[in-house]
């Protein structure tokens, strides 16, 4: 079963700027954006876990949530927000509104996922047979197989 609190000393240590918004969203973008951009050494984070969440964001409205973090956590901090995190949000938010909200699939556009989405949400065809291949109502299933199968 997934976690669904930090441990508790993350908890007492990560900052929570927006708690209802974060409710909202189901996240608490400071988790990630209070950490530093470092240059990997082993040790820990480098900040790579943040830049991969940004640029997993799936909507619009959650770029700008994610932005308002890092600028809140700025000024609390007594720092400007960083550009590279600034920049890496903005291209997301870009990204996302030249080729639509959600993680694209495949090189699919925005009409193309709607239509096979729609297509997965369509009507079963799937249909019972008897062994001469006539087709038997689901109440009636003894003895039959699923079409698709012979």
């Amino acid at each position: 079963m997934p976690a669904t609190a930090q441990h508790n000393e993350q908890a007492a240590t990560t900052p929570n700027p927006f708690p209802e918004p974060s409710q909202q969203y189901g996240e608490n973008p400071a988790r990630f954006l209070a950490e530093d951009l470092t240059v990997d050494d082993g040790e820990g984070t480098s900040g790579e876990l943040m830049l991969a969440r940004i640029r997993g964001l799936e909507t619009i409205e959650l770029c700008g949530f994610w932005l308002a973090v890092e600028r809140a956590l700025a000024n609390k901090e007594g720092r400007e927000p960083r550009d590279s995190v600034e920049r890496e949000i903005r291209e997301r938010k870009s990204a996302l509104e030249a080729h639509g909200e959600g993680l694209p699939q495949a090189g699919m556009t925005p009409a193309e996922r709607r239509e096979a989405a729609a297509e997965r949400d369509a009507e079963s065809v799937a249909v019972l047979v008897d062994d001469d291949g006539e087709e038997v109502p689901w109440s009636r299933q003894e003895g039959a197989t699923v079409g698709a199968s012979r």
